[in-house]
């Protein structure tokens, strides 16, 4: 999977890496402090204290530039972003201002105030060991302006002094504000970004609590119901034996066997409901067949008309647990059926199975209500919107499709219709591909 570009995405994922997230934003305010370098000697060039300054202050300049592209290239290869490489650019970060300032006015300069930002940052993003290098770099680097600067002679230029000063202050000012305010900003919309993961991540912990204390509950009644049924199978051929030749008896026979497999299925229906697919094995079938079968059971007792489209699909072969991808199927009919209900829509249901590439996919489409306002949540388990609901439903569809190699997704149009993609990966038929061979 590709990642994101964490300049695009470092609000919109908490879970972004924290090293990316601060050098992404040391990258955005390079950019806005060689802007205001940029702006200052275009409007001081003519005060400085000799022509020459303009040389390293360029060179500063370009220093900070490449800097700024080295980062970047880190950010798109994704390469890992530690504390030292933090303290590297911040630390570049300041000695680049000093050397600005040296050449501009020294601590007379209205951008002092710059230092202000780079501790800051610094406190937040590093350690407290390299935060305290960071504040006494900063410190050291503001004494050295007292001790050595080249001044500014603001009356070369055309501006009168005074205003030229205030325009400075001004920018200055600005410039720090929107630095500082974008950065707390951007670190508190992180922080509850944070905090929402966070909490959302202790719900899904405790609703999966939830489910396997279900699930544990639903083996044990299996386990218990599976002895007695063990027995009577067994007591059963026994009697099969006995009364071999007596045509009612075996007649009763069979109708107890029959009951008992249905017990037995029951069974593994009740570990399926509990949220446990694998309670089935994996079988080779042909997915239209599936899910006609699936269909037919539900219909049985539905009200509402249900429209199969499965033209040429009867090839699709696919390797499912066929009891799960029944009981599934029709959990999928029934919430497609009682969305439409919600909003008194007696449209037909539409199901489609189809063949997209080497997937075969089943569409299950109504004309209800719509998907809930957290349309993420569709498949957690315990995650419901109806009042006598489960929330299993749809988290055992998409446990069957995941343990067959495929998965489940809800789309809509607003408005129109709402649909549950149900994909499954194609098996090729041993008996086709040994007579090919």
């Amino acid at each position: 999977m590709t990642r994101p570009d964490p300049m695009l995405t470092m609000f919109a994922d908490p879970d972004v890496d924290e090293g990316v997230l601060w050098l992404t934003w040391l990258v955005r305010l390079r950019w806005v402090a060689l802007l205001a370098q940029t702006v200052t000697l275009a409007f001081t060039f003519t005060v400085l204290d000799s022509a020459w300054l303009i040389a390293p202050l360029g060179v500063v300049m370009v220093v900070l530039a490449a800097a700024n592209v080295e980062a970047m290239r880190a950010l798109a290869t994704h390469k890992e972003v530690t504390q030292g490489r933090l303290l590297v650019h911040l630390s570049t970060e300041i000695l680049a201002l000093t050397v600005f300032l040296m050449g501009s006015g020294g601590p007379e300069n209205p951008f002092v105030v710059l230092y202000f930002i780079h501790v800051c940052m610094g406190a937040v993003m590093l350690t407290w060991g390299k935060a305290t290098i960071i504040t006494t770099l900063a410190l050291g680097c503001y004494g050295a302006l007292h001790v050595f600067s080249f001044p500014l002679h603001l009356d070369r230029h055309s501006v009168p002094p005074d205003l030229l000063h205030d325009f400075g202050a001004a920018l200055a000012f600005v410039i720090t504000v929107i630095s500082a305010s974008g950065f707390t900003i951007g670190v508190s919309r992180t922080l509850r970004g944070h905090k929402v993961a966070l909490l959302e991540a202790r719900d899904r912990t405790a609703r999966v609590d939830r489910l396997r204390t279900v699930g544990t509950l639903a083996a044990g009644a299996a386990h218990e119901l599976n002895t007695p049924l063990f027995t009577m199978g067994l007591r059963l051929r026994r009697i099969k034996r006995r009364f071999a030749d007596d045509d009612a008896t075996m007649g009763d026979v069979g109708a107890i066997k029959t009951q008992l497999d249905r017990c037995k299925e029951i069974v593994d229906q009740l570990l399926i409901g509990a949220g446990d697919p694998s309670a089935s094995g994996l079988e080779r079938r042909h997915l239209a067949e599936l899910v006609r079968g699936g269909a037919g059971l539900w219909a049985k007792g539905a009200d509402v008309e249900l429209i199969i489209h499965d033209d040429g699909a009867d090839d699709l072969l696919v390797e499912v647990p066929p009891v799960p991808f029944r009981q599934a199927l029709i959990n999928l009919l029934e919430n497609a059926r009682e969305a439409q209900g919600e909003i008194g829509v007696e449209d037909p249901l539409e199901l489609y199975v189809e063949r997209e590439g080497d997937l075969g996919i089943v569409r299950v489409r109504d004309h209800g209500c719509g998907l809930p306002d957290e349309p993420d949540s569709v498949g957690d388990p315990f995650f419901t919107t109806k009042a006598a609901g489960t929330g299993l439903g749809v988290y055992v569809a998409r446990s069957v499709a995941d343990g067959a190699g495929g998965g489940l997704r809800y789309s809509e149009e607003k408005g129109e219709w709402t649909e549950a993609v149900w994909w499954f990966p194609l098996v090729q038929d041993d008996a086709r591909s040994g007579r090919s061979a």
